[in-house]
């Protein structure tokens, strides 16, 4: 009889918690949203993040507000971020960076990325290499010679230790054998800047970086790090066509949120965030800059970013890469 009483006790309370956490999640959200950028504005991430920000202040009803925080490689965003109440009114909207590359190269992170509230994957793209037209280079295997005869004079541009396009250099110099000079800056947008002026040399960039500058004389791009070949860019060799399938590089773009936001409300930021992928002017919007929508949800993000990051680990190791301490 007790046993009866205690089970139908523990019954009752878990169905008033779930109908008290699906209530939650109807009303959620009841003011602004903000989403960190953990980089700086202009940028691809800034880019992909006022496209999907503008979307959901629509069909939340609730102004989605996105918040630039860059510095130390994103991680300055992404501690903020971490640290933030868990209530689902702080998100964050990141590319690898924040979440498996300075996490496979730095030893004492600020923030566990196994604790994250993992909300979805939106979109991925490889990264092009694309240089100034002052170097003496019409294609990938003239600039790779021309590196490898004059050691340390191409300058690259990255967004910081432990970013994207600072991990795609230091793969290309070693698995092609050269030695460039990184140029370190706080965002990408400055390097894209400096390119084009020619201050540097080279830039890894994503799709969505270049796309203002692909059909133009600005810039020359001579390789493409994705598996594929990117729908915007149909004729730029992939690093696999030009030998060098090792210095591949995926970014993806992601939704996460400090630990511990509510199982329902987290469930509400997936659902709202995989339907306006749907919307045909966000795909329409994504697609011309060269991004391919891949939603990856929940525990399967989760999986996805563990396993990614393991093999980064390994790949630093092997490359001898290391965030600065």
């Amino acid at each position: 009889m007790i046993f009866q009483l205690v089970r139908r006790a523990a019954v009752t309370a878990c169905l008033v918690a779930l109908a008290t956490g699906a209530a939650v999640a109807q009303s959620f959200p009841t003011r602004p949203i903000t989403v960190v950028v953990p980089f700086s504005a202009g940028g691809p991430t800034d880019t992909v993040t006022r496209l999907v920000a503008e979307v959901m202040s629509r069909d939340l009803g609730q102004q989605v507000v996105v918040e630039n925080r860059p510095g130390a490689g994103g991680l300055i965003g992404a501690d903020y971020v971490a640290k933030s109440p868990p209530d689902g009114y702080t998100l964050m909207l990141s590319a690898i960076d924040t979440l498996t590359i300075a996490p496979a190269l730095k030893k004492d992170m600020p923030y566990r990325v196994e604790d994250l509230t993992f909300i979805t994957k939106i979109s991925h793209n490889g990264m092009t290499i694309a240089l100034n037209p002052s170097v003496p280079a019409k294609n990938f295997q003239e600039f790779i010679e021309y590196g490898r005869a004059n050691p340390g004079k191409i300058r690259y541009g990255y967004s910081g230790v432990g970013s994207a396009p600072h991990l795609a250099g230091e793969l290309l110099q070693h698995h092609a054998g050269i030695k460039m000079t990184g140029v370190n800056y706080r965002g990408i947008a400055p390097a894209m800047a400096d390119l084009v002026a020619g201050h540097i040399d080279m830039v890894p960039l994503t799709a969505v970086a270049i796309a203002p500058y692909a059909n133009t004389d600005k810039v020359r791009i001579v390789g493409y790090t994705g598996p594929q070949r990117n729908q915007s860019l149909p004729d730029v060799p992939t690093l696999s066509e030009l030998g060098m399938p090792k210095a591949t590089v995926l970014v993806w773009y992601s939704v996460v949120g400090p630990p511990g936001i509510p199982a329902p409300i987290a469930e509400r930021l997936r659902k709202e965030v995989v339907a306006l992928l749907k919307d045909p002017v966000v795909k329409e919007k994504l697609a011309k800059v060269g991004a391919t929508i891949a939603p990856v949800v929940g525990d399967d993000m989760r999986r996805m970013v563990l396993e990614e990051l393991k093999q980064w680990r390994e790949l630093a190791q092997a490359a001898n890469i290391a965030y600065p301490e």
